[in-house]
């Protein structure tokens, strides 16, 4: 039996947050099924935001158990930081969004209803309100563009050469993490990191483009990107605003999964003059079809293969050699990641490895000290 048909021991379920960004707390009783959330008017929980959409998502009953769906929204219903797709079961204290707005579900006992009811008022929360503000500034961050780049040398390993740069982002908004990683995951709440990523790279290419033309710069996209359309509708405008800059294109490993998409991209960044590189390789799964039937420019080797290879094993160092020598023979130039010592970077060279990328090789910098 649900807690609605227990009589006079009925338990009632609400919502405790954020109804706009003005930081108005309330907390919301879910006093009947389905229950609509949205920015019409009309729903049983309308949310003053931009970002929400009009019929953002419902909660409902299921047997004995309350469920969450998203209806279709532009910018995503989230349970407990991960995003909703189709249905999911609720309970006390998880935490939902819907876009930037933060709720915590919460349950009454009998006898406290009066907590509920008429309760617009400020009272103390159990949200984490550092996310809510950081979700905010977040939105901002992406509206004013306020990002940078530094730049990581890679370096051919015969002769110790700078041959071209990565373009790694930075954050430069007031109140939140510099860190890319730290920003991704913020970007992930309101499922914006398609939008991020391109906005890293929008700002970086222009930067670039400032700076010495001998230079190459690879640039790195999000997973994301390969899961939605507009990415290479995205480059080539890159390309048709900036010309005269060097571009690799770095796709991580984990999404090459179609040997026909990937040959597609290719071609096109072709067309383009821009180079294809993939990242992360041995990460997760080593992608050995794809890399063969669609081979890249360029073949990025994860740290994790990298690290400590001068005293791995003779299997992982056979293992390392033998992808080495495949990838070799397919016309790809390889680029071992993650380079930390001078034991590494010789066995890496011996490999066959071209390129190597590292703190041992050079730390990101600035891109007022690069020159030819």
């Amino acid at each position: 039996m649900s807690d609605r048909e227990t009589g006079a021991v009925q338990r009632f379920w609400y919502l405790e947050g954020f109804v706009d960004e003005e930081r108005r707390l309330r907390r919301v009783p879910i006093l009947h099924l389905p229950f609509g959330i949205g920015r019409q008017s009309g729903l049983d929980l309308t949310l003053d935001s931009s970002l929400a959409s009009g019929h953002h998502a419902e909660i409902f009953e299921q047997g004995n158990a309350l469920m969450i769906r998203d209806q279709g929204s532009t910018n995503g219903t989230f349970l407990n930081r991960d995003r909703l797709t189709g249905e999911a079961p609720l309970k006390e204290g998880d935490i939902l969004h819907f876009a930037t707005l933060e709720f915590r579900l919460g349950l009454l006992e009998p006898g406290q209803t009066e907590a509920l009811f008429g309760s617009t008022l400020a009272m103390k929360s159990e949200l984490p309100a550092l996310l809510v503000d950081r979700t905010r500034r977040f939105r901002e961050l992406l509206d004013q563009g306020a990002v940078s780049s530094v730049y990581q040398p890679i370096v051919r390993l015969a002769g110790r050469e700078t041959v071209a740069y990565e373009v790694l982002g930075r954050g430069a908004f007031e109140g939140l993490p510099t860190n890319i990683g730290e920003l991704f995951e913020l970007a992930a709440v309101t499922g914006s990191e398609t939008e991020l990523s391109r906005l890293f790279r929008s700002q970086g290419i222009a930067d670039c483009a400032r700076m010495p033309r001998s230079l190459r710069f690879f640039f790195n996209t999000h997973p994301s990107e390969l899961r939605e359309l507009g990415l290479l509708e995205a480059v080539e405008e890159l390309r048709t605003e900036f010309p005269q800059v060097a571009m690799t294109l770095e796709i991580h490993e984990a999404v090459i999964t179609d040997p026909g998409t990937m040959r597609g991209i290719k071609s096109r960044l072709a067309d383009l003059d821009i180079q294809l590189a993939y990242d992360d390789f041995g990460a997760g799964q080593a992608r050995l079809v794809e890399l063969a039937e669609a081979p890249p420019d360029y073949l990025k080797f994860d740290r994790a293969l990298i690290k400590e290879i001068d005293r791995a094993a003779d299997s992982r160092q056979r293992l390392l050699e033998g992808l080495a020598k495949m990838a070799i023979e397919l016309g790809i130039a390889l680029i071992a990641e993650g380079v930390e010592n001078a034991a590494e970077t010789e066995v890496c060279e011996s490999m066959g490895f071209a390129y190597g990328q590292g703190y041992y090789l050079g730390r990101p910098v600035a891109g007022n000290t690069l020159t030819t």
